[in-house]
């Protein structure tokens, strides 16, 4: 082998190490943009989530305040139903004694 032989071998030979190490250079930084992209779009969905979980908090809170609204109503409802029987007494009292007056007027 002549050392003519060798200049095209040795620059074949530099040429695919370049190569190869050109494509692993370059498939390191598609794999970082990769993960970036990745990275990006979890961003998003985390943000989503937390916007959803304030919602939630909202519309839990919003249903908390009904239901202590709804309670406070039943207990009015409750007192307006002893009241309303007290009155119901009363009246029914009343009216039979009105009977009682008139039957004594009448007697007399």
């Amino acid at each position: 082998m002549n050392p003519w032989n060798l200049i095209p071998w040795s620059i074949s030979i530099i040429a695919l190490i370049i190569t190869i190490v050109t494509f692993a250079i370059n498939r390191k930084k598609d794999l970082k943009t990769d993960y970036r992209e990745e990275d990006a779009k979890f961003d998003g969905i985390k943000e989503s989530l937390l916007k959803a979980n304030i919602k939630l908090d909202q519309v839990c809170a919003t249903t908390t305040e009904t239901r202590t609204d709804i309670k406070a109503l039943n207990k009015d409802l409750a007192e307006m139903d002893k009241r309303i029987a007290v009155v119901e007494r009363d009246v029914k009292t009343a009216f039979v004694r009105i009977d009682e007056i008139r039957d004594q007027i009448r007697a007399e």
